[in-house]
């Protein structure tokens, strides 16, 4: 049998790409973090939010490098759920992004997906009657 070096897949990681590499640790962060925005969004009953990425860095705490988290290849991996960068999309969002003129990406708008905005206009429509 031919031996390799481990990669992070093997260490317990979700995708063996560098660019896409999430430990476990930081994919926890991200879930978390996803979690509490949605809960802050209903709760406000706010459809969508935009945020700096350094903002979005400096609340979740991860582990990934300011040159990645401001890549449009970061954020289309988001957008298209792939890998490991699925927690978003997972989360009930919807992402846009528009890169700067450098491509680099300053902020990031999550929406909520269809179904969340259907429980939040259900909300809505309890209020009314």
């Amino acid at each position: 049998m031919e031996s390799r070096p481990p990669t992070r897949y093997d260490e317990g990681a979700q995708c063996a790409t560098k660019e896409n590499d999430m430990s476990v640790r930081d994919k926890t962060r991200w879930r978390e973090w996803a979690e509490r925005l949605r809960q802050e969004m209903m709760t406000g009953l706010i459809p969508q939010v935009t945020k700096s990425v350094d903002t979005i860095t400096e609340e979740i705490g991860t582990d990934k490098s300011p040159s990645v988290l401001h890549s449009s290849r970061f954020w289309s991996s988001c957008q298209a759920a792939q890998g490991a960068n699925d927690t978003l999309v997972k989360a009930g969002f919807e992402i846009d992004f528009k890169p700067n003129d450098e491509s680099e990406v300053d902020e990031v708008t999550l929406r909520l997906n269809s179904t969340w905005k259907a429980i939040m206009q259900g909300v809505l429509d309890r209020r009314v009657k």
